[in-house]
């Protein structure tokens, strides 16, 4: 039988490594829920398939540590564009914290956000300003703050510069049943804009990407 699902997984696989394999070295921005630069530390990412096993090893190269994660095949609740952007987050959200990743690539960098919800209102936000070794990763002078707009009464923007080059969109305030999105809008260059969504529908469940 013609295993179409597996074909699928495998392309999918190599769009992620064909974009995002490699050294990325950066840095991580620590904001709380108001856009306020908390922290910030330099990091060094190391992405690898190893006898068919995907090794991402993030190292703080403020403090050493290093944390590792592996698998086989993306996770199923990990969404890729054929662009090579992706998001991670759980399968379904409900009344209950949860946490989503966002990334955008584009050549020889990246930026991603990681975006942590409570209960009832966001809690903070991790900006991170990577690229590939040689290349200025072009992290904003610290201490950041983002300046929110309000674009509902349970929705705000951050926007990183007056360019507006790096947009964050996410819920301020969870209200249960209404479709939750996460993105980030990124101009990495003049004419250019990438734009990532993370959604999920009244009920709590992954909308396609």
């Amino acid at each position: 039988m013609h295993n179409v699902a597996g074909e699928d997984q495998a392309l999918t696989r190599a769009t992620l490594m064909r974009f995002n394999a490699g050294i990325w070295e950066g840095c991580f921005i620590r904001l709380d829920s108001s856009g306020r630069e908390l922290e910030r530390f330099g990091s060094h990412l190391d992405v690898t398939d190893r006898q068919g096993t995907i090794h991402a090893d993030l190292t703080n190269t403020t403090t050493g540590t290093v944390r590792s994660m592996q698998f086989v095949d993306p996770p199923a609740e990990m969404q890729i564009s054929p662009e090579g952007h992706w998001s991670l987050g759980p399968d379904r959200i409900g009344p209950w914290p949860w946490v989503c990743e966002l990334s955008l690539v584009w050549g020889q960098r990246r930026r991603r956000v990681i975006v942590r919800h409570g209960s009832t209102s966001l809690e903070s936000l991790v900006l991170v300003c990577e690229s590939r070794p040689g290349t200025p990763h072009e992290a904003p002078a610290g201490p950041l703050q983002l300046s929110g707009q309000a674009l509902s009464t349970d929705q705000w923007q951050w926007i990183e510069g007056s360019s507006a080059a790096l947009q964050i969109t996410t819920p301020n305030q969870r209200r249960a049943g209404t479709v939750e999105r996460v993105a980030l809008s990124w101009q990495p260059e003049a004419g250019r804009v990438l734009r990532l969504e993370r959604a999920y529908s009244e009920h709590g469940l992954l909308m396609p990407l």
